[in-house]
C-alpha cells in the first residue's frame, strides 16, 4: 500500500515537471510549484489545503481522477501514521551508596567515632510521548538500610517528577508540573543528583530551543494546602520560597563563544506578616570560549533585594576557569569567590552571597564543609582556588583528583571576639568511575582534609585530627520496557 502511494506521488511529480517543460507560462509554473510544495509538505499541512490543491489540479487537468483519489488516500494514511506515532517506556534507577564518615562536614574530636551506613535510591521513570505531547513521571523511594523494621508499613515513597510537555511550535513548548530545574553548570539551579532525594520544583516552564538559542522561563507559586481564603505560606517542616521567577538564556555567539545569562527572583513570605513578601534578585551569567582542546570561562552574579528577615542584600560571586585537554588527561584550574561580611565593620546590608538552589558538592569539595551559606562560613564569604585532574584510562575507567584551598573571603571573628586567620585548610578528593556496561556504573571515592586552627571556629572539633570520608556507589539504570506504535 505504502509503495503504491509513493509510486503515484512520483508519477505526479514527473507529470508536473513535463508540464513545466512544455508550457513555460507563469500560470503553469505557479501551479507546478504549488503541486510540488503540497506533495512534500509535512504533517502541519492541513487536510483542507490538500483537498483544495487536489481539486485545483483536477480542474487544470494536470492529474487524473484516479491520481486525485490516490492523493486523498495518501493524506488519510499520513494522518493515521502521525496519530499513531506513540512511544511508551519504563526506566529504572537503583542506586545504593555505602559511606564511611569520620570528619565529614564537621571536624573530628578524640571522642567522636566514625559513622558507617548505606543509603538507597530506587526510581521508576515512566515516559509517554506522541506528536506535540509528552508525559514524564518519576517515582522514588529513599531510605537508609535498616531505617524501617522488617514488618514496617512505613516508607518514603514519593513523586520526584511529574510533568507534561505540550508543543506550541516546533521549537517552543510548555512544561507543567513538578520538574527538576537544572541550569548552566548547576551552581545556582541544580537537580542535586548526588543527593539521593534530588531536588525538584513545582511550576510552569516555557522552553524555546533552536540551533543557536536555548531559553527557559520558569515560574512557581507555592501553597501548602487548598484554601478558601488568603494565600498564607508558612511551611513548618521545610523552608521554601513562596514565589519564584527565573529566566535562563544560552546563546551561541559564534563558532567559539557562547553566552549564558540567569536572572532570578525568589520571594519569601515574612515570618510575622503573611501579606508581606521579601524578594531577592540574582542576575548575571557566563561567557565561554572553546577552541580545540582549550576551554576558558568566566561567570559572575550579583545579588540584591531583601532577605526573609527584611535585611537588604548586596552580594556577588565570580568564577574564572581554564580547562585544557591533552590526550586522555583533562586539567581544570579555577577559583570561586563568594562575597561575605567584614566582622570588624558594621553594615546596613548583608554582603553574603547565597548560591540559591544549586549544588556545592562538585564545586567546593566532596566533604561538604561549605554547602549552607552563609552559615557554614559565619557570613565571612569564601575563596576557593581549585585544581582538578581527570584521566580517562580507557572507555570504561576514569580517574579523578580534585584539590581545593579554602580561605575566608572577609575578616571573621571567633567566639572570643578575635579575628581569625583567613586560611581554613586544604582538601583532596580522589575518585574512580568504572562503567561496567551501558546501564551499570560503579563509583569509589576517598577524601581527606588538612584543616587549619581557624576551621575550628566554623566547624567545631580538633583541626589536628585529619578528617576522612569515603564511599562506594553502584548505579543500575536499565530500560525495563519500551513500546512504539
Amino acid at each position: 500500500m505504502t509503495h503504491f502511494l509513493i509510486t503515484i506521488k512520483k508519477r505526479i511529480i514527473t507529470k508536473t515537471i513535463l508540464i513545466i517543460i512544455m508550457k513555460k507560462t507563469k500560470k503553469t509554473l505557479y501551479l507546478a510549484a504549488i503541486t510540488i510544495l503540497a506533495l512534500f509538505s509535512n504533517q502541519n499541512m492541513t487536510a483542507q489545503i490538500d483537498s483544495n490543491l487536489t481539486k485545483l489540479l483536477l480542474e487544470k487537468k494536470i492529474i487524473t481522477q484516479r491520481e486525485a483519489d490516490s492523493l486523498s488516500v495518501l493524506n488519510v494514511f499520513n494522518q493515521k501514521v502521525n496519530s499513531e506515532n506513540k512511544n511508551f517506556s519504563i526506566g529504572l534507577e537503583f542506586r545504593p551508596r555505602t559511606e564511611y564518615r569520620d570528619g565529614y562536614r564537621q571536624l573530628r574530636t578524640a571522642d567522636t567515632k566514625a559513622a558507617f551506613f548505606t543509603t538507597q535510591r530506587s526510581r521508576l521513570d515512566f515516559n509517554y510521548s506522541q506528536p506535540k505531547f509528552k508525559f514524564h513521571t518519576s517515582i522514588q523511594d529513599i531510605r537508609v538500610l535498616g531505617q524501617y523494621g522488617q514488618t514496617s508499613t512505613s516508607g518514603s515513597l514519593n513523586v520526584f517528577e511529574a510533568y507534561v510537555d505540550a508543543d506550541i511550535t516546533d521549537q517552543f513548548f510548555v512544561r507543567i508540573g513538578r520538574q527538576k530545574v537544572d541550569l548552566d553548570n548547576g551552581r545556582l539551579f541544580s537537580q542535586a543528583n548526588w543527593s539521593q532525594a534530588g531536588r525538584a520544583h513545582d511550576g510552569i516552564n516555557l522552553i524555546y530551543d533552536n540551533n543557536s538559542i536555548h531559553s527557559e522561563f520558569f515560574t512557581s507559586f507555592n501553597q501548602t494546602a487548598e484554601r478558601i481564603f488568603d494565600t498564607d505560606f508558612s511551611p513548618t517542616t521545610f523552608t521554601n520560597y513562596k514565589l519564584l521567577n527565573v529566566h535562563y538564556l544560552k546563546a551561541k555567539l559564534n563558532e567559539h563563544f557562547s553566552l549564558t545569562t540567569i536572572n532570578a527572583a525568589d520571594s519569601y513570605q515574612s515570618k510575622t506578616t503573611s501579606g508581606t513578601l521579601y524578594t531577592r534578585g540574582t542576575s548575571g551569567g557566563r561567557l565561554d570560549f572553546e577552541k580545540g582542546n582549550l576551554y576558558v570561562t568566566l561567570s559572575g552574579y550579583y545579588q540584591y533585594g531583601q532577605l526573609q528577615t527584611a535585611e537588604r542584600v548586596s552580594a556577588y560571586y565570580f568564577q574564572p576557569e581554564i580547562q585544557l585537554k591533552n590526550g586522555k588527561l583533562t586539567t581544570r584550574l579555577g577559583a570561586e569567590f563568594m562575597s561575605g561580611e567584614n566582622a570588624e565593620k558594621v553594615s546596613d546590608f548583608s554582603k553574603s552571597f547565597v548560591p540559591l538552589y544549586g549544588v556545592a558538592w562538585k564545586f567546593m569539595g566532596n566533604m561538604d564543609y561549605f554547602t549552607t551559606f552563609p552559615t557554614d562560613v559565619k557570613k565571612g564569604g569564601l575563596f576557593n582556588p581549585y585544581l582538578f585532574f581527570i584521566y580517562d584510562l580507557n572507555k570504561k575507567v576514569a580517574l579523578r583528583s580534585d584539590f581545593h584551598l579554602f580561605y575566608l573571603g572577609n575578616k571573621t571573628k571567633n567566639d572570643l571576639g578575635n579575628t581569625i586567620n583567613s586560611y581554613l585548610g586544604f582538601e583532596n578528593d580522589l575518585s574512580v568511575k568504572y562503567k561496567c556496561n551501558s546501564f551499570i556504573t560503579a563509583d569509589f571515592g576517598f577524601s581527606y582534609m588538612a584543616a587549619e586552627k581557624s576551621m575550628e571556629t566554623l566547624k567545631t572539633g580538633n583541626s589536628n585530627i585529619i578528617p576522612v570520608w569515603s564511599y562506594v556507589m553502584i548505579t543500575f539504570k536499565p530500560e525495563l520496557f519500551s513500546f512504539k506504535k
